[in-house]
């Protein structure tokens, strides 16, 4: 009987002992179990953390892209008013220069028509006074001849003044003014009245009874103004004093 009871003690103590043994067990893997889901969880969190990180980053640089679109547009707009405003101001100059080279040419037009109309009105001035010469009225020529060369020194009708000045002062026997007149004439060069003016040097010499020089002149006309109006006349004058 006691032997029997040691041996079910025995057994009870066995059975105790292995109980303890698979509790330890279970703990050890509940704690390891425990301490996998702290890793797992730690991973966890922190591939949470890395995709928060990811998707802070992607939103910031979706941020910056927007911002650099805004940028860019706000450039666009910009490049757009200034070219704008540069291709307004090209047509503005274009618009000056055209109305300021139509202006200038109606300045020069305006010129030349007041030139001309003033060409005009000392033309009608001069013949108004040589008429008063081809009617005799000689001394009223010479002085309106006077008046119109001290009043339009710089006209081109000037030495024609002086030729017709001459031809009255010779009509009225004032040689010297005459000499002087025609010299006038010589000393503008004016090749038109030129002739005329060495024809009249010639009438005034043969009057004063200076022959020599008065073929002089008639000489100087044929040789050097051989197709004018005047050169033969000079040769007639010079066959007459032969």
């Amino acid at each position: 009987m006691k032997r029997i009871a040691t041996l079910l003690l025995l057994a009870f103590s066995i059975q105790a002992h292995a109980g303890l043994f698979d509790d330890n067990v279970a703990r050890q893997q509940l704690n390891n179990l425990r301490d996998a889901q702290v890793q797992a969880q730690k991973k966890t969190d922190e591939r949470l953390m890395q995709l928060e990180a990811g998707n802070s980053r992607s939103i910031e640089l979706l941020g910056q892209l927007e911002k650099l679109r805004q940028e860019l547009s706000t450039l666009r707009g910009q490049n757009e008013v200034l070219q704008f405003n540069l291709d307004e101001a090209a047509k503005r100059q274009k618009d000056l220069y055209t109305d300021l080279d139509a202006r200038m040419r109606a300045m020069e037009l305006a010129k030349v028509e007041s030139k001309a109309a003033a060409v005009v009105s000392e033309q009608q001035q001069l013949d108004d006074i040589v008429q008063l010469s081809r009617t005799g009225k000689h001394k009223e020529a010479i002085l309106g001849f006077q008046k119109f060369i001290t009043d339009n020194s710089s006209s081109t009708l000037v030495p024609s003044a002086w030729y017709w000045m001459g031809t009255s002062q010779t009509a009225l026997k004032g040689f010297k003014g005459a000499q002087n007149s025609f010299q006038q004439v010589l000393a503008s060069n004016d090749e038109t009245r030129a002739p005329d003016a060495l024809f009249g040097l010639a009438i005034v010499a043969n009057a004063q009874g200076d022959k020599k020089s008065s073929r002089k002149y008639l000489l100087q006309l044929i040789e050097k103004y051989p197709q004018a109006e005047k050169a033969a006349a000079a040769k007639k004058a010079l066959l007459a004093t032969d």
